[in-house]
C-alpha cells in the first residue's frame, strides 16, 4: 500500500456531501479518485464541486476500478451490507456509515467477507473519535482501578442535530431518490419496524456504552410507549438503562452516565454536525480524596478524526477502533431488545445467533 489511499466514494446525499466528502477531502494521505451515485446528474455535479475525476452510476463499476484502494460507502442503510460485501470481495477496504446493516445476519456476512478477503471493515461510530469521549475514557479507566461500576444510563432524546444550515453548501437534484426496499429481521412484526428503524438510526447509544463497559449479557426488560423506549441491559453486577425518545428543540439531549461506587463519569456528546466541539465531560471522585473534574478534549471534529483513523488503519495495517466484528454486536443487541419487547420476557444476548435470523 502506498502512503496515499485512493478512495472511491459511494453516495452523494446529505451526509455524503455535508460530512464525509469534506472530511476525507482534507486528508493529506488520501485522495478521492472516483464517486458513484444512482442519480447521474447529481454524481457529475458533486464530482465537479470536489474535483473528482471519475464518475460512476453503479458501485459494481466503481469497485472494479484498479485506481480505487478503498471504498467509503454513505448510502441508505438497507444497502450497506450488499455494497460493502461486493467491495470487500473485490479486494477493497471499506468504511460504511452506521448502522453497518439492518439485520445481524447481514452484518455477520460483512464480517466474514472482510476476514475472508483480508480487508479492513470500519463503521462510522464517530463518537469513539470525539476528543472529549477519549478524555472520558481516561477518567473511566482511572476510576475503574479503584472502584467498581454500579449503574449506567445511556440516554438520547435528540433535538437539533444539524445546528442550523449545513456547513457545506449542498448540491440538490430533481432526480428521484432511488426506491430501496426495507430489510428487517424475519422475526420482526410489521408494526414494530418503525421502532426498529429508530433504534438502528440511533445505534450510537448502544455502541458508546460498549466502548466503556464491554458487552452486556442479557436484555432484562424492554418496553415502549408512544415517543419513547426503555430497555434494561444486564452486565452481571450492574445494569445499563437505555432510553430512546424524541424531542423538538434547538438543543441536543444525549448523555452517557456511568456510576461507580465512589464516583461517576458524565458524558454529554455535542450535536453530530457541530464541528470542532468535543463532548462535555464531568467526573466526580469520592471516598476520601473528593474532587470534581472537567476534562476538556482538544478542539476537533469527530467525523474528520474517524476519516483519519480509517486511512491510517489501511496504511499501517491496523484494526479499526470501530471495526466490523465489534460493530456487528450492536445489531445483535438491537435485535435482542426488540425480541425482549415482543415476547415480554428477558432475552439472552447471543452474538453467535445472527446467522440464524435469515
Amino acid at each position: 500500500m502506498t502512503e496515499k489511499v485512493r478512495i472511491g466514494f459511494v453516495g452523494c446525499g446529505f451526509m455524503g456531501q455535508c460530512v464525509h466528502l469534506p472530511s476525507f477531502h482534507r486528508l493529506r494521505n488520501a485522495e478521492i479518485v472516483a464517486i458513484c451515485d444512482l442519480r447521474p446528474r447529481l454524481a457529475r455535479a458533486v464530482a465537479r464541486r470536489w474535483r473528482i475525476g471519475k464518475v460512476y452510476t453503479s458501485h459494481l463499476d466503481l469497485i472494479e476500478d484498479d485506481d480505487v484502494d478503498a471504498v467509503v460507502e454513505i448510502t441508505n442503510k438497507f444497502v450497506h451490507a450488499q455494497i460493502a460485501i461486493d467491495a470487500l470481495e473485490a479486494g477493497k477496504d471499506v468504511f460504511t456509515e452506521k448502522p453497518m446493516a439492518t439485520t445481524s445476519s447481514d452484518a455477520l456476512e460483512m464480517v466474514k467477507a472482510a476476514e475472508k478477503n483480508n480487508q479492513k471493515l470500519m463503521v462510522g461510530y464517530m463518537k469513539r473519535y470525539d476528543p472529549g469521549v477519549l478524555k472520558a475514557k481516561e477518567a473511566f479507566q482511572s476510576l475503574a482501578e479503584h472502584t467498581e461500576v454500579t449503574y449506567a444510563r445511556s440516554h438520547l432524546f435528540g433535538g437539533d442535530w444539524i445546528c442550523g444550515a449545513p456547513a457545506e453548501e449542498r448540491i440538490m437534484t430533481d432526480e428521484p431518490s432511488p426506491k430501496i426496499p426495507a430489510r428487517y429481521p424475519d422475526f420482526l412484526p410489521k408494526d414494530r419496524e418503525p421502532l426498529m428503524n429508530h433504534i438502528l438510526e440511533q445505534i450510537h447509544d448502544i455502541n458508546l456504552p460498549r466502548y466503556f463497559l464491554g458487552d452486556p449479557s442479557e436484555v432484562l426488560f424492554s418496553a415502549d410507549q408512544p415517543g419513547s423506549l426503555v430497555s434494561v441491559l444486564s452486565y452481571g453486577d450492574f445494569s445499563l438503562v437505555f432510553e430512546l425518545g424524541y424531542i423538538s428543540a434547538d438543543i441536543w439531549d444525549e448523555q452517557l452516565l456511568i456510576y461507580f461506587r465512589n464516583g461517576w463519569v458524565d458524558i454529554r456528546p455535542p450535536p453530530p454536525l457541530l464541528r470542532n466541539v468535543p463532548a462535555k465531560v464531568h467526573v466526580y471522585k469520592a471516598n476520601g480524596d473528593h474532587a470534581e473534574l472537567l476534562p476538556h478534549g482538544s478542539w476537533g471534529w469527530s467525523f474528520e478524526r474517524q476519516a483519519e483513523h480509517f486511512v491510517k488503519c489501511i496504511i499501517d495495517d491496523e484494526e479499526p477502533l470501530s471495526g466490523g466484528v465489534d460493530s456487528y454486536k450492536d445489531i445483535v443487541i438491537a435485535e435482542s431488545i426488540m425480541k425482549s419487547m415482543i415476547e415480554g420476557r428477558p432475552e439472552k444476548i447471543d452474538f453467535e445467533l445472527g446467522s440464524k435470523n435469515r
